[in-house]
């Protein structure tokens, strides 16, 4: 008797592997098979195999499981992958496969041969004359090294991968099926309490070991998920460190919670991190509900071994003012001898994501998209027909065989001398080939030797445009208040830079484009146009609309080169942190920052290798002071690689010039943070408290380092003073690449300034320190002091600036030299 087709879906977590076997019996999904198999120690621990502990797991699973005539799905972490839903434009429907291509080259952010993506329409797509109108996609995409070592855990355990999808769309196909009733179904009505014209949702928070994912849907066109970087390990560090316990203990102790006599303890010991984990599910919340206003969240559902933690569910309804349900039984799955199986049982909280891939591998999900290389997907095809192809083969044979007694007369002709000499001709001429191939390659060798001499004579010329384009590219990012088609760059910015809840959207126009803001535009726009006299460019700037003017003027920029970037992030964080209160991480891209567990805050994260550190020094007259700075330079600054697009003609600037070198600052730099923002009261033209001393690298880095870029207003010249070498302080963080313009020898003329000295000292009356939002005092030479704001209303504010950011040079002439210099 034929042995039945099921499908498996593995999901292999921080403490144990999950797997859940289904078959459709009577066309309804049935669990005929189930296993759980905990890793001996938790992944994530400092002294854990990872792949040995994993391996070790997929053969006891397959000691007590046979896979051989069933399929398997297995589910990888949604923090290796990347989801983006997109409204495409009106299309051709044939047109469409190419639309998402060029969109997901858009939305990946790393090429294409280096992922593997897939996609899936979500909703819309009515077909109008062959166009298909409102159509939504979903993009799912994920390394490919990321997805190679998942696969190498299973092929060497010989267990072949049919499907491979992101654990979050797995919970979604889960919430879909088991939890989230049909349109129409009588009990659905009884308990629905969703608005007229609003889509009923459920949210589901799947607590893992180290982090927890959130989602969101409503079984049709919404879906929206969101990792938590907060997990089960954090209660046990929690545990750990308040009741100086070993990690194991605290393990075993939070797990056996509700049978032990100091529960009070318990709790008290975890607070701090259920507030932690609170305020992200609430932010979370809040960000979806404001970004989709025809949602109704009706309940959450919650998941995962952290969630029998006594206390978690009731805690969490009350700070959430939200009903928390935990499932005791997968309702809408069959299967009695699975699903009344004591162990199955005790963990059923943890197979939601085993449960949501095998129901796509039987064809019942919502998405449908699978991640496996397409290589293997093509291997697999070529294997399924090899039979019929070795059945065709054998027919044909046979059928040749009979012919073969009839034709028995054309032998001859295969015997004919001819042939002997028509077959030495073609080995002659092999011969011949191979000879021709050898000496090409031999040239080849010798082309490519005397190409890398040439380039160690001539090193440093491909970086020679580095520093010129990065001017162009950071000149082209300063804030010009306008539309873009108007020469404009602070314009609407869809959605945040973060994308992400913790960040509010920033629409840059309201930056200038109210009233008071367009007419000081329109009076600037006139002023420039008619010119200015120099008796009365003073006065002109002091009697407007300076303070609505969406303007920043760049005084000075610096730069230093460091080996170690990371250092400098973290030095910079605590100094920021510690004068001004301020985490610099807060405003940062969310693939730049981690959250800080320890001090429970944002901090930049790690930056491998060296980079040049660009201090950006300036003033604003804009009300708006530290949030304006934040939501125009520093916003831009984020955006650089918009900046850094080809021109018209779809032509590189570097590589019109330099055939073969792309572009040196796109893709090149990141971690751009405010170091601080400082009032000044009634400000005197041209003179300057807090950004008019020494570098603020200084403070962080010791030692003169490379001087500016040149002051504003003043010629060009070849920058400040200050050693001009690049270094960035002797015995610090080490010597500048080999890059063959410094930032030393960068023209001048990046500022926008009154034409005054940059430099110029001011006087002792004008130096008070400013001691509101937070702000202690100031860095690198600013003024000590507890000054207030002057009294009067009539009072004219000035407030100046300290951005920085991390730019990696790249400066391909670095291996060739090396290489000449160790070969004997």
């Amino acid at each position: 008797m034929a042995v039945a087709k099921g499908y498996w879906g593995i999901d292999i977590g921080q403490c144990a592997l999950k797997a859940l076997r289904l078959e459709l019996i009577d066309g309804k999904p049935t669990a005929t098979a189930f296993d759980y198999v905990e890793h001996s120690k938790i992944l994530s621990q400092p002294d854990a195999d990872v792949d040995l502990l994993i391996r070790e797991a997929l053969e006891k699973f397959l000691s007590r499981n046979s896979v051989k005539t069933d399929e398997v799905a297995v589910g990888i972490a949604g923090q290796s992958g990347l989801a983006r839903f997109v409204k495409l434009p009106p299309v051709e429907e044939k047109k469409i496969a190419e639309i998402v291509k060029f969109e997901a080259k858009q939305q990946i952010p790393f090429p294409l041969d280096e992922v593997e993506w897939d996609f899936q329409k979500i909703g819309g797509g009515e077909a109008v004359d062959g166009f298909a109108l409102e159509t939504e996609i979903g993009l799912f995409a994920m390394k490919r090294d990321v997805i190679s070592r998942y696969m190498g855990y299973f092929s060497g355990s010989k267990i072949e991968v049919h499907l491979i999808q992101m654990s979050p769309l797995a919970l979604v196909n889960f919430a879909t099926y088991e939890l989230l009733k049909p349109k129409g179904d009588p009990a659905a009505a009884e308990e629905d309490d969703t608005p007229r014209g609003k889509s009923r949702c459920t949210v589901v928070m799947d607590v893992g070991t180290d982090a927890s994912n959130l989602i969101i849907t409503d079984g049709g066109k919404i879906i929206w998920q969101r990792p938590i970087p907060l997990g089960g390990n954090n209660f046990t560090r929690a545990l750990t460190k308040e009741l100086k316990l070993t990690f194991a203990k605290a393990e075993h102790l939070k797990r056996n919670a509700a049978k032990s006599p100091d529960m009070a303890s318990i709790l008290k010991a975890i607070k701090p991190v259920l507030t932690d984990f609170v305020g992200e599910v609430q932010r979370s919340l809040g960000y979806f509900t404001n970004t989709h206003r025809n949602a109704h969240v009706a309940h959450m559902v919650g998941l995962g071994s952290a969630f029998k933690l006594p206390g978690l569910q009731k805690y969490l309804a009350d700070k959430l003012s939200l009903e928390v349900k935990k499932p005791a039984r997968f309702e809408k799955l069959a299967g009695d001898a699975v699903l009344n199986d004591p162990l199955f049982q005790e963990n059923l909280l943890t197979f939601p994501i085993a449960y949501g891939l095998a129901l796509q591998g039987l064809g019942q999900a919502r998405l449908t998209t699978n991640l496996l290389p397409q290589s293997i997907r093509m291997d697999r095809v070529i294997r399924s027909k090899k039979p019929y192809a070795a059945a065709a083969a054998a027919t044909l044979l046979l059928g040749l065989g009979g012919m073969a007694a009839g034709f028995s007369g054309p032998h001859a002709a295969l015997t004919d001398k001819n042939v002997d000499k028509g077959i030495q001709m073609t080995k002659d001429a092999g011969s011949k080939y191979s000879a021709q191939e050898s000496t090409y390659n031999t040239k080849l060798a010798e082309k490519n030797k005397k190409q890398d001499e040439t380039k160690l004579i001539i090193a440093g010329q491909e970086e020679r445009l580095n520093w010129p384009r990065f001017t162009e590219v950071f000149t082209a990012s300063l804030p010009r208040p306008g539309l873009a088609k108007d020469g404009g760059n602070l314009t609407e910015v869809g959605g945040t830079v973060n994308d992400s809840p913790d960040l509010p959207p920033i629409d840059q126009t309201k930056l200038w484009n109210g009233a008071t803001g367009q007419r000081a535009y329109d009076w600037f726009v006139q002023r420039m146009s008619e010119g200015v006299p120099i008796e009365r460019a003073i006065e002109d700037s002091r009697s407007k609309y300076p303070e609505a003017l969406a303007f920043l003027n760049i005084e000075t920029v610096h730069t230093r080169w460091v080996t170690n970037a990371s250092a400098f992030l973290a030095a910079a964080d605590d100094q920021v942190q510690f004068r001004f209160g301020n985490p610099i991480a807060d405003w940062m891209k969310n693939d730049e920052r981690e959250k800080d567990a320890e001090k429970g805050r944002w901090k930049p994260k790690a930056a491998e290798g060296g980079a040049w550190v660009i201090e950006v020094r300036g003033y604003t007259d804009h009300t708006g002071g530290r949030r304006f700075v934040e939501q125009s330079l520093l916003r831009n600054l984020q955006r650089l690689d918009e900046f850094a697009k080809k021109d018209k003609q779809g032509r590189e600037k570097v590589g019109e010039f330099i055939v073969g070198v792309p572009d040196p600052v796109k893709g090149k730099t990141s971690h751009a943070f405010v170091y601080g923002v400082w009032p000044v009261y009634n400000p005197q033209p041209g003179q300057f408290i807090n950004i008019a001393r020494g570098s603020y690298l200084d403070g962080l880095l010791g030692g003169a380092g490379a001087g500016g870029f040149g002051g504003p207003g003043g010629p060009g010249g070849f920058g400040s003073p200050g050693g001009g070498d690049g270094e960035m302080g002797r015995g610090s963080l080490g010597p500048p690449p080999p890059s063959s313009m410094g930032p030393g020898a960068m023209p001048g003329g990046m500022g926008s300034g009154s034409g005054a000295d940059g430099g110029t000292a001011a006087p002792a009356a004008l130096a008070p320190a400013w001691s509101g939002l937070g702000h202690s005092g100031g860095a690198a030479g600013a003024p000590a002091g507890d000054a207030k704001r002057p009294p009067g209303q009539d009072v004219k504010t000035r407030f100046e600036f300290v951005v920085m950011m991390l730019w990696r040079e790249p400066t391909p002439s670095t291996p060739a030299a090396a290489a000449a210099a160790t070969t004997p």
